[in-house]
């Protein structure tokens, strides 16, 4: 999978610096940041990168398990993303700044009602979550078949085939 750059957190350093441009306080009470993540790539051209991102935190209700919020909690500090990124490559540096305002400008007036909506919260925490869950099952039952084949091969080795 390809690198995507995130903001700085107590878990991750980027690879580049970015800068947040914007936070918006939107309709509902959530807050959706905008950071510029752009960089050089070769001489004159530039990676023109915009994320948008709203972080919220998710309850224990959300989970099925106990357990599996616990998890979640340590992975993930507790918190569930939306993002949204756009990028362009190899542009002029003479027209980054007005790229990344097209960008940024296109992204919040096609999205900004949406993010805005009243249960956009909920639905982003039961999506996140669903997802996060059936991550961690396909995880275990790796783990468990991984498990098994060892077994196997440890009740197996000496036996003549």
């Amino acid at each position: 999978m390809a690198y995507q750059w995130l903001p700085p957190s107590k878990k991750h350093k980027p690879r580049w610096p970015g800068r947040l441009v914007e936070s918006i306080t939107l309709e509902n009470g959530l807050v959706l940041e905008i950071w510029d993540y752009s960089r050089r790539l070769a001489g004159d051209r530039w990676l023109v990168g915009m994320l948008a991102q709203i972080m919220v935190e998710a309850p224990a209700e959300a989970f099925s398990r106990r357990e599996l919020y616990e998890i979640f909690l340590e992975e993930e500090e507790g918190k569930v993303y939306y993002r949204y990124r756009k990028e362009r490559t190899f542009v002029d540096e003479r027209q980054k700044e007005e790229l990344f305002s097209h960008l940024k400008d296109r992204f919040l007036e096609a999205a900004l009602s949406y993010l805005s909506h009243p249960s956009f919260r909920e639905r982003l925490i039961a999506a996140e979550v669903a997802l996060y869950e059936r991550k961690k099952r396909w995880e275990e039952e790796i783990r468990r078949r991984d498990q098994e084949l060892d077994r196997l091969e440890e009740e197996w080795k000496d036996r003549p085939i």
